[in-house]
This record gives C-alpha cells, sequence and structure tokens, in this order.
C-alpha cells in the first residue's frame, strides 16, 4: 500500500511511524490539529519529502471536506488524549473528543471511500486483569468505546479490514514525554534526583519503532479482521537495571525510592494473537544505556 493516512502523527509513535513511512516512499496524510507549531514541524517535513500531505483543520466540521477527497488505501489511528488519573467533569469532553469521536468521523468518512485497512493502536490498560475490555482508567474505557465503534462499522462494512494493536508502554529516541525512562534522563543531565514510587516495579517496555515495525507488517500483510497484541519477550526491574548502569558509571543516576504499594500492569496471559512474522528487534535496556551516557 502507498496511500496512507494517519491520525496522532504529531505523537511520539506517530512522528516515528510517519518518518518510517515515509523512508518507504510512501505517501502520507497526516491529519493534524491546526496550530503555528504543528504548521510550523509539519512545513520541515514537507520541505524534505514531497510524498508528505499535512492536513491541517480546527473544527471537526472541516474533516468531511479534507478528507474525502483523500481516498487512502490505508488509515492509521494514533490519535490519542492519554492521562493517568480520573478526569474531572471538565475533562471528559476533551477526551471523548480526542479518543473517541475525533477517530469515529475519520473512521465514518473513510470507509465510504475505497479504503481497505483501518488499524487502530490499543492500549493494554484496556485488560485489566489480562481480560480484554476491561478498563483500567477512564482514558481506557475511552479507547474501548472507539474499540467498539470499530465493530459496529465492521458489521456494515465487512469486506474491509478491521485490525486493533494492543501494545504496552513505548520508548525510544528524542522521548520528551513525562515517562520514567525520559524523565530520569533528564534529571540525570540536569543532575537531580528522580522519585520513584517502589523498588518492585515491573516495566514492560517496547522500543518504539519495534511498534512501528508491526504497524507496518499490518498495513502490507493482513488480509482478515483481528486483534493482536505485542509486548517485549522480558520485563525489567527498574530498581536492578539503575543497580547495574550505577555500579560501572562515574556519574550515577539519582533515585528516591518510595515504598509505595504499586499494582504492576500484567499483560503475560491476555488472550490476543501475536502479530505474524513479527519479532522484538531492539533492546530497551541498552537504548536507555545508550541516552544516559550520551547525557553525561
Amino acid at each position: 500500500m502507498k496511500k496512507i493516512l494517519v491520525t496522532g502523527s504529531t505523537g511520539f509513535i506517530g512522528k516515528s511511524l510517519v518518518n518510517n513511512l515515509l523512508r518507504d516512499k510512501r505517501k502520507v496524510f497526516a491529519v493534524i490539529r491546526k496550530s503555528k507549531k504543528n504548521i510550523k514541524s509539519a512545513s520541515m517535513i514537507k520541505k524534505k519529502n514531497k510524498n508528505f500531505f499535512p492536513i491541517f483543520f480546527e473544527k471537526n466540521q472541516e474533516l468531511n471536506t479534507k478528507i474525502s477527497s483523500v481516498n487512502p488505501e490505508a488509515v492509521i489511528n494514533l490519535a490519542t488524549n492519554y492521562i493517568n488519573y480520573h478526569p474531572s467533569n471538565r475533562e471528559i469532553p476533551s477526551i471523548m473528543n480526542s479518543n473517541v469521536i475525533f477517530p469515529t468521523l475519520i473512521l465514518d468518512l473513510c470507509c465510504k471511500t475505497k479504503i481497505s485497512k483501518i488499524i487502530n493502536i490499543c492500549s493494554i490498560m484496556q485488560c485489566d486483569q489480562n481480560q480484554i475490555d476491561n478498563p483500567l482508567s477512564f482514558y481506557a474505557l475511552s479507547k474501548i468505546l472507539f474499540k467498539k465503534t470499530m465493530s459496529y462499522y465492521q458489521k456494515i462494512y465487512p469486506k474491509k479490514i478491521f485490525l486493533n494493536l494492543y501494545i504496552g508502554d513505548t520508548y525510544g529516541p528524542n522521548d520528551l514525554r513525562q515517562k520514567i525512562l525520559p524523565t530520569i534522563i533528564k534529571n540525570y543531565k540536569k543532575n537531580k534526583k528522580t522519585t520513584i514510587l517502589t523498588k518492585n516495579l515491573e516495566m514492560n517496555i517496547l522500543h518504539v519503532e519495534d511498534v512501528v515495525n508491526a504497524i507496518k507488517i499490518l498495513i502490507d500483510s493482513e488480509k482478515k479482521s483481528n486483534s493482536y497484541l505485542i509486548k517485549s519477550k522480558k520485563k525489567f526491574n527498574l530498581y536492578k537495571v539503575v543497580k547495574k548502569f550505577n555500579l560501572r558509571a562515574e556519574k550515577k543516576i539519582k533515585l528516591f525510592w518510595l515504598n509505595k504499594k504499586v499494582r504492576n500492569i500484567n499483560n503475560n496471559n491476555i488472550k490476543l494473537k501475536p502479530v505474524p512474522r513479527w519479532n522484538q528487534k531492539f533492546n530497551v535496556i541498552n537504548y536507555f544505556y545508550k541516552h544516559l551516557n550520551e547525557n553525561y
């Protein structure tokens, strides 16, 4: 497939996916909310890649005229508004718009074209206690609502391919999110201490390029609607990873360990198929060490 429409292209995974697809000479149509920052960033990409086509919008009502003429062969939904707490009444409309209403509008418009494949990125937070569609949080609930919407459209358009890809946490270069590993690196550079809730924190994190590779397999190869899960081969204990680094490093990582009870997300027994022919290629711990050394 050559013509791909991407939502959430300005996010961490979205940026990596777009860059990868452009290297493969795909035509990438990125649906982007209009802002000075996004226009500037998209303009820089456009200068280097003639096959990049940003679609700017301010209001959902504009999507009809902007999307209907694209006729993509596949759409990748990476649009998300992530929060790690229960939202206030004021925050709920924004979350529902980003995670349910906006992707539904894109889905509806694209399904009326010749599009053959819709790929939706899901979170393992949608599978609390290893149960599919059992939300761990309000964020996960909103993601489930859109997945259910996809199921409805699958009934209406049975000849199109609807795919859900479940992933856990991610990490990679230029990761500026307020996640644990990027925060540790940021504070390490500033010689500051990072507070971690517990020494017992078990983490299952994939390198962003491994996630991108899984998405590309689904774009190119999958011919039946299905749901898949990708995860790291092994979990790692953050305390042990930091301890190993500090034993051999001249400059130490400064952490303050609390003794809080934290329930690690367990995705070992989720009954979902792995992506066919996908293999994990990147070791997150090695890249974490590499990025720490780059900041020393």
